[in-house]
């Protein structure tokens, strides 16, 4: 019995070993494995005490996933330096808890970007703060300047966020839409927006090898409206009467027109989906139903091309079409449904990170394509100021047909307003093609005025163009003094 129980043990305690090493051979050939993940899209690192950057990183997840994207949400305190230079873009949300300091989940993150290389990188960086502290966005700021520091590339300028302010919010999912090609995405929170009339709009660039570019004219139906240089409107689009028409048709196919007006009012600016799954869910519903259970249209933001003083407030927009070559929601509205005469929902956000520097300080304006509108409210208050030191570097496809605004440019730089005017149309024989490339051939020029207290600002498109001129002036003026004028509120961007 007892040699029978010591053959049971020996036999278990064999088991045990083998079961044992199989454990760690398999721990073993895990940890040695190559990873075969595939890096997401983007990746989406948040800093957060309170909770608010969390939400804002899952909200700005699901807004890049629902676009197509692959993303995922990590803390900060969890980028590694692997993470880092495994990733090439990646998103920043970072609040800074009481006098600049880190939240408990990021404090650890900024001694690992020393030494660390991150040319390859590119991001984007969303500052949570509050006015009332004296280190305002601190901590986002020492994040900022270390990436910078590490070769990393900003596709945006960091958009600060003072006390969860909604109009800064909706500015940096504006920029989620334009980095994953989906603008068609619900608000998070829904802008308040005012009537105003469209006062008038004619097309700049007939005959133009590109899309149509059409200028505005609005006016407030209340109270005359106030607005810097540099500051946005948000438009409230609304859907045409043939997309309408076309909706209800299928939605109450068997309904009397005159019956359907004041569910027509209820959708007009609700976003009416088109497949047929949501069309077979809501026929079911009635019309409050119906209306309730479509989210509203996301608005649209333009560079105001004006100042108050003017008389209006302008805006150059350019039509977009999609694939299947319909006009896109906010450009079609504006440049083709909306009638002159008619109402438009506007609201006006502030935009200090792109409102006009000290008179006295020169000012090199940098833009291309309908970028002109916002360079456009520069200089006319540089003009009103009296501030004669500007010099605008411009490019577009033809002289002939995209020269906007070319008269009124022309008549400042003859009255003085314009020291210097560098033009440059990619459609046109010779020379050089993009706005990026007079930098090179103005590098000396660019480097005096820079050494004599320049500010830099830059309008225009996020892709191609605004990278290019980055890269250019860091190649000019080196890395660190473009951060520094970027900390500086010396060289500032609005793109799009």
């Amino acid at each position: 019995m007892r040699i029978y129980l010591a053959c049971l043990v020996l036999v278990a305690y064999a088991f045990f070993c083998v079961l044992c090493w199989w454990h760690y051979s398999r721990k073993m050939r895990r940890e040695h494995k190559p990873s075969t993940e595939i890096a997401p899209d983007w990746l989406i690192a948040y800093a957060s005490q309170s909770g608010t950057a969390a939400q804002l990183a899952v909200q700005s997840c699901d807004q890049l996933t629902n676009a197509g994207l692959s993303a995922q949400v990590v803390t900060l305190n969890r980028l590694d330096a692997q993470l880092l230079r495994r990733h090439k873009n990646i998103l920043f949300i970072i609040s800074t808890f009481g006098e600049g300091e880190a939240p408990d989940n990021g404090n650890r993150f900024l001694p690992r970007l020393k030494k660390l290389d991150l040319s390859h990188l590119h991001y984007g960086l969303l500052a949570l703060g509050d006015r009332n502290y004296r280190c305002y966005c601190g901590f986002a700021h020492s994040v900022n300047q270390a990436l910078h520091s590490a070769g990393a590339t900003s596709i945006f300028d960091m958009i600060e966020v003072d006390k969860n302010d909604s109009a800064a919010i909706r500015h940096w999912q504006y920029y989620l839409g334009q980095i994953s090609g989906q603008t068609l995405f619900q608000d998070w929170q829904t802008p308040e927006y005012e009537p105003w009339y469209l006062q008038l709009r004619t097309c700049l660039n007939p005959g133009s090898p590109g899309a149509p570019a059409f200028f505005l004219q609005l006016n407030p139906v209340a109270d005359k409206k106030m607005w810097q240089a540099g500051d946005i409107a948000e438009i409230g689009p609304c859907n045409s009467t043939a997309r309408l028409d076309a909706f209800l048709q299928r939605v109450r196919p068997n309904a009397d027109v005159n019956a359907l007006e004041k569910l027509r009012e209820q959708l007009l600016r609700r976003d009416l989906p088109q497949d047929n799954e949501s069309i077979n869910s809501l026929r079911a519903l009635g019309d409050r139903d119906l209306a309730a259970a479509l989210p509203e249209l996301p608005h649209r933001e333009y560079s105001i091309a004006s100042i108050p003083h003017m008389g209006s407030l302008d805006l150059l927009i350019r039509q977009v079409k999609d694939d299947r070559g319909e006009l896109g929601l906010g450009s079609g509205w504006m440049t083709h449904y909306a009638q002159e005469g008619e109402r438009v929902l506007l609201r006006i956000r502030r935009n200090p990170d792109f409102h006009p520097p000290a008179s006295h300080i020169p000012l090199i304006l940098i833009g291309n394509g309908t970028g002109i509108a916002g360079l456009r409210a520069h200089l006319q208050a540089r003009r009103r100021q009296g501030a004669r030191q500007n010099w605008l570097l411009f490019g577009e496809r033809t002289a002939a047909h995209d020269f906007f605004f070319g008269d009124e440019i022309r008549a400042l730089q003859k009255e003085g307003f314009l020291t210097h005017l560098d033009l440059v149309f990619s459609r046109d024989a010779g020379g050089p093609r993009y706005v990026q490339d007079l930098l090179p051939i103005n590098a000396q020029r660019l480097r005096e005025w820079v050494e004599a207290g320049a500010a830099i600002y830059v309008c225009g498109s996020l892709q191609g163009m605004s990278q290019g001129v980055d890269q250019a002036l860091a190649t000019i003026l080196g890395r660190d003094l473009l951060d520094q004028l970027a900390e500086n509120r010396r060289y500032c961007r609005d793109v799009y």
